[in-house]
């Protein structure tokens, strides 16, 4: 029997750029939080049990990417999280040298197979941008639209028009005011919002920031 393998894609926007989570084991290796899975667990709960011990994130939301067979190499089984990397302190395991975050526009030499899990997940982030509001897992929970448009435009490695975007957030209902604003420099203070939960549809009010998000391609 084939050995099973989970792998985790762990995303963040930070500094306006999208990053991702890799550990360093001994002898410098770099590669994504990720272990066996042993007998009578579940494969999501190997993953999360991985990625605390290994790097002390816990709580997250994981979603199943893909299956990969690895042939005599075994089968490696990838989830994606997404978060925001200010909500969770990141805590080295025993057997882990260091844990960073890194941009995926600039990432240390990683084993085959962690790199085509990664460049699989972050193709997934990309098509997850038109239908859903992945963004708002990426912010604290008290953030601006221009905060909101950064992660999207983070996400998909190119600028949207920022008037267009704020009247279609608004209108699809995916945040609600906090009643609070934030002062960032000179001008008029920020407002700030939080997710309004629920399922992010693409019906008539969102289309427009759906085609905005999926770009020229979508049609």
């Amino acid at each position: 029997m084939k050995q099973v393998n989970v792998r985790l894609v762990v995303v963040s926007v930070r500094e306006q750029r999208l990053e991702t989570l890799l550990l360093r084991l001994p002898g410098s290796v770099w590669a994504l939080p990720g272990a066996p899975v042993g007998d009578g667990v579940t494969l999501e709960a190997a993953a999360s049990r991985a990625l605390e011990a290994q790097t002390g994130v816990r709580g997250l939301r994981l979603e199943q990417l893909y299956t990969f067979d690895r042939d005599a190499a075994g089968v490696s089984v990838a989830y994606l999280a997404l978060i925001a990397a200010e909500r969770h302190p990141l805590a080295p395991g025993p057997e882990v040298v260091e844990v960073r975050w890194f941009p995926l526009s600039d990432l240390p030499a990683l084993d085959a197979s962690d790199q085509e899990i990664l460049d699989y997940g972050r193709a997934r982030v990309r098509a997850k941008a038109a239908y859903a509001p992945i963004a708002l897992d990426l912010l604290p929970d008290a953030f601006t639209l221009g905060e909101l448009q950064e992660a999207y435009e983070a996400v998909l490695d190119r600028p949207l028009d920022t008037r267009n975007f704020r009247r279609d957030v608004l209108a699809s209902g995916v945040v609600e005011p906090l009643g609070r604003v934030r002062s960032e420099g000179p001008g008029r203070p920020a407002r700030l919002y939080r997710s309004a939960g629920g399922d992010f549809q693409v019906l008539a009010p969102e289309r427009r920031i759906a085609r905005a998000i999926a770009g020229p391609e979508a049609g």
